[in-house]
């Protein structure tokens, strides 16, 4: 009775902002903010005020890259809680040596599967992985600016390494608390390029005001490129630390037949 009683609580707390408030515009209409205002200006001027013909680029990490900023350190911070409640675990189980037996030989404790077909299509999947990474932070659909995608990328080559590869030396030799560190510097990037603005005399996050002996039209250009890799290396090392500390936690060999 007291789940019930609960999920009814949160089900009438989500719904009653929907029933009784009226402020989020009528999708499609032609007549509110977004479509009216907003829409139009950063369609007529994106390329023109960021020097970017990716406009959904230009609206995330330049009209609005103060709010991308924190989704990006929220996601450092998510991969550091992850850290911390999984610190201080049971280490994951060991298999059975009758399963090691059956399935291959072992590299520090854990069983590699002696597939010759799976070493070498991972050995060649992975820096293709990683080459399409790079082509999206720097190309995106027309331009710069998929720092989120090509970190998620880089993130899934880590998971082919070291779930699926079990090579006696990973692509990425990261522990978790290495990882952690490497998720905070993409934040750290972010923040530093627009404090860096502040200090040439702008607006935090203003990056025409970037002290660079280049014209003013490419500033935004260099501006969005150091926040899209502040966001491509959070992003990475915060799936990398989540990776780490599940599989610290968890095995995924089954010893079971």
């Amino acid at each position: 009775m007291r789940k019930l009683f609960t999920v009814i609580i949160l089900i009438v707390a989500i719904s009653t902002p929907f029933f009784a408030f009226d402020v989020l515009p009528v999708i499609g209409d032609p007549d509110s903010a977004p479509n009216s205002h907003v829409s139009d200006h950063y369609i007529e001027h994106a390329v023109e005020e960021c020097n970017s013909p990716n406009m959904v680029t230009a609206v995330i990490v330049d009209y609005r890259a103060f709010d991308t900023m924190f989704e990006t350190t929220v996601m450092f911070l998510a991969g550091v809680s992850v850290v911390l409640l999984l610190a201080g675990r049971p280490k994951r189980r060991l298999i059975s040596p009758s399963a090691v037996k059956k399935r291959g030989r072992t590299v520090r404790g854990k069983a590699v599967y002696e597939t010759v077909n799976k070493d070498v299509m991972i050995s060649l999947i992975e820096p293709l992985i990683l080459i399409y990474a790079v082509y999206v932070l720097f190309h995106g659909e027309v331009s710069l600016g998929g720092g989120f995608q090509a970190g998620a990328l880089i993130g899934m080559t880590y998971l082919l390494d070291v779930m699926v590869g079990k090579r006696q030396r990973p692509i990425f030799n990261l522990s978790k608390f290495r990882s952690a560190a490497l998720a905070g510097v993409g934040p750290f990037i972010y923040a530093l390029t627009g404090l860096i603005s502040v200090f040439a005399g702008g607006m935090y996050l203003e990056y025409n005001r970037l002290p660079l002996p280049v014209h003013q039209a490419e500033l935004h250009s260099i501006g969005i490129t150091a926040v899209e890799i502040g966001v491509t290396i959070g992003v990475a090392g915060t799936i990398i630390t989540i990776i780490n500390a599940l599989m610290e936690r968890i095995s995924f060999d089954d010893d079971n037949d």
